[in-house]
């Protein structure tokens, strides 16, 4: 019998299964949902009085909910299995973050939101330069109309602003 032909036994497809994207994924949404929900301090209150502990745990519920529903349909209907994690991109996304973090107090918004995704755009094959400063000036103008003009959050959207 050769080793094409070979059956992997019973615990095979269920090894195959349980290690598709899918099913990671849900159980991971899942742990979040519920490390949220038990972790959720305040006080949640009642539909008509919401506490400041309702929206979070509205969210993490459907954040367990999702999870749930992936996981379960992962397990039905399996899907690819998970690919090897690409350590580089991992560390240029977290290094976008930190550069976001490290930069928006002092630069401002605008400024801090390109070097974010010019960083970022460092972890895979975007493409060309001015693709990816069209990317960020539109993430940017963006930003600035949902955060600053919309919400009405104060922050320095320049470096001499503020």
């Amino acid at each position: 019998m050769s080793a094409e032909t070979s059956d992997p036994g019973p615990a095979g497809p269920l090894r195959a299964r349980l290690a598709s994207r899918d099913v990671l994924a849900g159980v991971l949404f899942l742990a979040l949902g519920l490390a949220g929900l038990w972790l959720n301090e305040y006080r949640v209150g009642q539909a008509a009085r919401m506490g400041p502990g309702y929206m979070p745990m509205l969210v993490f519920g459907g954040l367990t909910a999702m999870g749930g529903f992936v996981a379960a349909v992962g397990l039905v209907r399996p899907g690819p299995p998970v690919e090897r994690v690409a350590i580089v991109a991992l560390i240029w996304i977290l290094a976008a973050l930190a550069v976001f973090a490290l930069t928006i107090e002092r630069l401002g918004l605008m400024v801090a939101t390109v070097l974010l995704v010019a960083v970022a755009s460092l972890a895979g094959h975007v493409g060309k330069p001015l693709r990816v400063l069209a990317l960020a000036v539109g993430l940017a103008v963006f930003s600035l109309a949902v955060f600053v003009w919309g919400l009405g959050v104060t922050i320095r959207v320049w470096p001499w602003t503020f």
